[in-house]
């Protein structure tokens, strides 16, 4: 089958570019043809607060990569419709995860003759508010012939907001476990190593977490914990509350973009990677820390909770409670319990072939 990816892949970074990679190669190796419909520039530098959009560590030539779509210029959506109809794909999957694509994916949906218009939903609502989100989602799923949701609760967000006719098209997926990270980096699994890693927003609630860090600190004074991501915002914010607290000598901040070989590194010595987030669809993060066999400690909001086995593959906590956060890390440090057989079996279960097969079935 002729297979479209329409929105960031490499060389843009980040977890949706990341994806659509990892999906791509599944849909290669059951023997379809992919291409990627790309962007050539994602977000206007006015409106990216981020240091950078690209990553020089991607591949960019193992697949077809049209670099043709800018989202705000209306002329290379009829050009992106150009090359589509050039390539002819019997399906088309559309990474959705801001109302900002909506003008230029709905359009471009409505344009195109294809049996599998098939909407990737990483998330329904934004993590920051847009006016007129409603609309933005209705306009671009109107056109889908099937919506695909990687959690159950972002379905039922699904159902929530938009009416039937468009809802009723959604089926639950999930977020399939990274394999392209090189796992061979030398770094020794510390049991006192705790690590919050990805793209720093006020929604992730790293301010919770080193609110609970005294507590643990308390407990086990030699424990460590790295913070590794962009800050999108002030990061003074978090450098002066570490300061405050007084724990800068158990904490590392390293508030960039990292390399392949530092998220292997990192998480090679880390014995638990935890998610304080205020609000959630599902996280990339959870499927990476798995990949390298780490448990998870995340808050119960959205579909974190369908990604995490109590007591098997990590620990699930209410959401803005230090305390919560503290006392559960504290019985992680304290039992150090072996859950490499469970995240291996997990992981196994939730394959990208599984994913792949279900977009386009």
């Amino acid at each position: 089958m002729k297979i479209a990816i329409l929105g960031p892949a490499p060389p843009f970074r980040g977890g949706i570019s990341r994806f659509a990679l990892s999906l791509a190669r599944a849909f290669k190796d059951t023997g379809h043809n992919v291409q990627f419909f790309n962007f050539r520039e994602q977000y206007p530098k006015l409106l990216f607060p981020g240091k950078g959009q690209y990553d020089s560590e991607l591949p960019t030539n193992e697949f077809v990569n049209h670099q043709i779509l800018t989202p705000w210029l209306p002329k290379t959506w009829k050009a992106t419709i150009h090359e589509l109809k050039i390539y002819r794909p019997e399906a088309i999957i559309v990474s959705w995860f801001l109302p900002y694509f909506a003008p230029a994916y709905g359009y471009i949906l409505r344009q195109i003759t294809c049996s599998r218009k098939v909407i990737l939903a990483h998330n329904i609502a934004s993590h920051e508010k847009w006016l007129g989100e409603k609309y933005f989602l209705q306009y671009a799923f109107k056109p889908a012939t099937k919506i695909v949701t990687l959690s159950k609760a972002t379905l039922d967000e699904l159902h929530r907001k938009l009416p039937l006719y468009i809802s009723k098209k959604g089926v639950s997926g999930f977020h399939p476990c990274y394999d392209m990270y090189n796992d061979n980096i030398s770094a020794t699994r510390k049991d006192n190593t705790l690590f919050f890693f990805g793209l720093i927003k006020p929604y992730k609630g790293l301010d919770i977490l080193l609110q609970a860090m005294p507590k643990v600190i308390e407990a086990f004074p030699e424990v460590k914990l790295i913070i590794a991501g962009e800050v999108y915002g002030n990061k003074n914010i978090y450098t002066e509350q570490i300061q405050v607290l007084g724990i800068e000598n158990n904490v590392e901040c390293y508030f960039r973009y990292l390399s392949d070989p530092e998220i292997s590194y990192f998480f090679n010595q880390s014995c638990l990677c935890i998610l304080p987030y205020k609000s959630a669809s599902q996280s990339g993060v959870i499927a990476t820390s798995y990949s390298f066999g780490v448990p998870v400690l995340a808050t119960k909001v959205g579909g974190l909770g369908e990604y995490v086995i109590e007591g098997k593959t990590g620990y699930l906590v209410p959401p803005d409670n230090p305390s919560a956060l503290a006392e559960a890390i504290i019985n992680h440090l304290q039992q150090k319990p072996d859950m490499s057989q469970a995240i291996n079996e997990y992981t196994k279960r939730y394959s990208w072939k599984g994913l792949a097969e279900l977009l386009i079935k």
